[in-house]
């Protein structure tokens, strides 16, 4: 009789535990988060952002004299092709010719002085701060007459590099000062374009990223090109970032100030893959790519491998299948296991 209460009391111990346990993971269930999906479908990045550009030339130098005078001739002419080392224009140098023999024979002075004082010198008949003054004197004439030659030399304007003539300042007969652009001269043999990418753009864009230039002047003519420099800061009013792309292959007909269309490389030329919104690929603690995904009503942790970064979105080479659902909205708020409620589903 005893062991019959003991049993009851036993069973009763049992099933009030049970409860309890019951009770407690009711209370330790992860409460539902409001989410958004989007479906996700096998395919390629569309064709890129287009955007207008301009022509520009890799080096451009404004040429100018670096004395004073007055232009006696301008030998070259507007668009004309010139080599490296060719003569550009004169300065009237009868002034600077006359200074650099009057440095001259100054000089000439002051080295016959010092040869007669060094047999002085030498036989101890010139005290030495006096044959000190004589070399600092010959020291002074020679730096003179250098630097008259230099000037001299100067009234000569010299191409520094293979360009084109792109401005000429100056005519004939024109008084010029030092730092005065005499003619612009321009590299054609590499070209860039510039251009302008939105900010909510420029995450799409990356160095040696290739494109299509487009040159309406010559007949829609096209080039390839690719991304050789990208801005960091915005402008400050248009909120875009400057972008040079290096035209490939440019041709003579390709001048400086063009307008262009440039068009990143279209979708058949990218990774094939499943695209999703960059937005929404995060990095764990093993800096893995992921994103969470839905799966009969929770959340899971799927980890990806992203390909191209577009303006579209990112290229995931793995890690996803089409219809698979994926969470753009709230991933924030989700964890392994979390039952999701959707919302306003995004089917594309």
């Amino acid at each position: 009789m005893k062991r019959k209460q003991f049993s009851s009391v036993w069973f009763s111990l049992l099933v009030l535990l049970g409860g309890c346990q019951d009770g407690q993971e009711q209370v330790n269930e992860l409460q539902p988060v409001n989410v958004k999906t989007m479906t996700v479908v096998r395919g390629t990045p569309s064709d890129g952002g287009r955007y207008s550009g301009t022509v520009e030339e890799q080096n451009g130098t404004p040429l100018s004299f670096s004395v004073a005078g007055t232009v006696q001739a301008v030998h070259v002419r507007l668009g004309q092709r010139v080599a490296a080392g060719q003569l550009i224009a004169t300065l009237d140098d009868a002034s600077l010719r006359n200074s650099h023999v009057a440095a001259q024979a100054a000089l000439k002075q002051a080295e016959d002085a010092y040869r007669r004082m060094k047999e002085l010198h030498d036989k101890g008949s010139l005290p030495d701060i006096k044959w000190v003054e004589v070399q600092s004197q010959v020291e002074q004439a020679r730096s003179v007459e250098q630097i008259a030659a230099k000037n001299l030399r100067d009234c000569r304007l010299y191409a520094p590099y293979d360009g084109v003539i792109a401005a000429k300042n100056v005519e004939v007969g024109q008084n010029v000062v030092p730092g005065l652009s005499v003619a612009q001269l321009v590299s054609t043999s590499v070209l860039n374009v510039k251009i302008a990418v939105p900010e909510t753009e420029i995450a799409s864009v990356a160095v040696g990223q290739s494109a299509y230039i487009t040159v309406q002047a010559l007949g829609n003519r096209s080039f390839k090109g690719s991304v050789v420099e990208k801005g960091v800061v915005a402008n400050p009013l248009s909120r875009s970032y400057e972008v040079k792309l290096r035209v490939q292959e440019a041709c003579a007909d390709l001048m400086p100030g063009m307008v262009t269309e440039v068009r990143f490389c279209p979708a058949a030329e990218a990774e094939e893959g499943c695209v999703i919104p960059a937005r929404i690929v995060q990095l764990d603690e093993r800096n893995q790519s992921f994103v969470w995904m839905v799966t009969h009503g929770k959340a899971h942790k799927a980890v990806i491998q992203p390909g191209e970064y577009t303006a579209d979105g990112v290229t995931v080479l793995s890690g996803l299948s089409a219809g698979d659902e994926v969470i753009v909205e709230g991933q924030q708020k989700v964890c392994n296991g979390t039952p999701v409620i959707l919302e306003d589903e995004d089917k594309k």
